[in-house]
C-alpha cells in the first residue's frame, strides 16, 4: 500500500502539463491592436467596394427604368398628338396629362401626389405634356442640377428609336447667370435636311457632345421633343 501510494505521487509530480490543464483564461488569448486595426482596414476596403457596386447598379436599374417610362410617355403620345390638339390659342399652352391619365397611358410610378399637371421619372425629372398656342404637341423633360449628362444621353437615345414619328428635338438650359441657351436641333424623317441633323443618325459620340453642357454652371436644363 505504501508503495502503490510513493507511485501515485510520483507519477503525478513527473507527469506532463496538457494544453487541457491550462486554465481557460491562458487558452483564449487576446488578439494585438495591430491584427484588430487590420481587420477593420480590410473590413473598410469591402464596404466600399461593395458600395460602389451597389451604386452602379442601381444607376444602371434606374436607367432602364427611365427608358421604359420615357418609352409609354412617346409611344401615348405619338399615337395620339393629332387627337390632342385642343388649344383655342386662348392661353399659351395646356396640359394634356389629365386627358392621358384617363386614357391609361400614364405609368402609375409617374404620378405626382396633387399635381395633376406633371409627372416625373425614376429619376424625379418632371415631364409635362401639353399642346402650345401655337399649334405643336410637346414634351419637356426638365432636369436640375442634380441630375448628370448620362440620363441626358440616355433621353437622347431614347427619341432616336422614334425618328419617323417625331418632328424634332432640343435642349434648352438657364446658367447660374440667368441666361438660356438652346443646343442645335435633331430633326425627324419629315423635317430632317442634313445628315448631321437627322435624329436617325444620331450616335452616342453626337447625344454626348449635345449634352456636354452639363456642367458646374448649368442650374437646369430642359429636353423638347415636338410634334407640328
Amino acid at each position: 500500500m505504501k508503495f502503490y501510494k510513493f507511485l501515485c505521487h510520483f507519477v503525478k509530480l513527473n507527469s506532463r502539463k496538457t494544453a487541457l490543464d491550462e486554465p481557460l483564461y491562458k487558452l483564449s488569448a487576446g488578439r494585438s491592436m495591430v491584427e484588430m486595426l487590420g481587420v477593420l482596414a480590410i473590413i473598410g476596403v469591402l464596404s466600399v467596394g461593395a458600395l460602389s457596386g451597389y451604386s452602379k447598379a442601381m444607376f444602371k436599374y434606374k436607367l432602364n427604368k427611365q427608358t421604359e417610362q420615357m418609352n409609354t410617355i412617346i409611344n401615348a403620345v405619338a399615337r395620339y398628338h393629332k387627337d390632342l390638339r385642343i388649344n383655342d390659342g386662348s392661353v399659351s399652352s395646356i396640359s394634356l396629362i389629365p386627358i392621358l391619365k384617363k386614357l391609361n397611358e400614364i405609368p402609375q410610378d409617374m404620378y405626382i401626389a396633387n399635381n395633376d399637371q406633371l409627372i416625373e421619372d425614376v429619376f424625379k425629372n418632371r415631364y409635362d405634356i401639353y399642346h402650345h398656342s401655337t399649334g405643336y404637341i410637346g414634351i419637356a423633360v426638365t432636369l436640375d442640377s442634380s441630375g448628370n449628362s448620362t440620363q441626358c444621353q440616355n433621353l437622347y437615345m431614347i427619341t432616336k428609336a422614334f425618328h419617323a414619328d417625331i418632328d424634332s428635338i432640343f435642349l434648352n438650359y438657364r446658367t447660374s447667370d440667368n441666361s438660356q441657351s438652346p443646343a442645335s436641333n435633331q430633326y425627324g424623317d419629315k423635317y430632317c435636311t442634313s445628315d448631321e441633323t437627322c435624329l436617325r443618325n444620331l450616335t452616342i459620340a453626337k447625344a454626348k457632345e449635345l449634352c456636354s453642357i452639363f456642367d458646374e454652371n448649368t442650374t437646369w436644363w430642359r429636353l423638347y421633343i415636338i410634334w407640328r
